[in-house]
């Protein structure tokens, strides 16, 4: 996957983005409210509804993660908060993944952070040839130094799917783990 975060160089689509707002700043307030046709979220988002409900995982070590996923914002975004406790039932941390359509750069956009202090950004174009992929640059909390990451998911059936999450080292990715996750969707809570 390329990096998705970079510009587009083509200067055509430059200089329409560049004629969009200079239009916008020559025939509205600044303060005004921006008045915009369409307010529906984007279909893309749909892409992303096998998180949506309460989703449950347990990993080898004992670790237990239960999320939340739900539509904000009229479903423009997906948000998923999640926390996660060691296996005597203490707490490891609390944490929120906030997941958005970019119509301009057309992949999905994703900021997370948690209660260990990791944090970051990644993108995806979407799912292509049965896969799904987020790979973006966040500091590792647990670890303190700052890498780049991938997520790849899979989904097994309507109420399962698997999350393999690698770290790159050293120009390849080495595994970080695997979570077979249960999701119990919102119509069944």
């Amino acid at each position: 996957m390329t990096d998705a975060a970079t510009t587009s160089s083509d200067p055509t689509e430059s200089n329409a983005a560049d004629r969009k707002l200079s239009d916008y700043l020559d025939n509205h307030r600044p303060t005004a409210r921006p008045v915009k046709k369409d307010n529906e979220p984007p279909a893309e988002m749909h892409q992303l509804d096998f998180l949506l409900g309460t989703m449950v995982t347990t990993f080898d070590t004992g670790v237990r993660m239960v999320a939340v996923t739900r539509p904000i914002m009229g479903g423009r975004y997906y948000q998923m908060d999640l926390t996660a406790t060691y296996g005597d039932g203490s707490p490891k941390l609390e944490g929120t993944w906030v997941i958005g359509w970019s119509e301009p750069n057309q992949y999905f956009e994703s900021y997370y952070f948690d209660s260990l202090g990791t944090m970051g950004t990644s993108t995806s174009p979407g799912w292509q040839d049965g896969h799904l992929e987020f790979v973006g640059d966040h500091v590792l909390g647990e670890v303190g130094v700052r890498s780049r990451s991938k997520d790849a998911y899979t989904v097994i059936d309507d109420q399962h799917f698997r999350l393999d999450a690698f770290v790159e080292v050293e120009g390849e990715w080495k595994l970080y783990d695997i979570q077979n996750c249960t999701v119990t969707p919102p119509a069944e809570q």
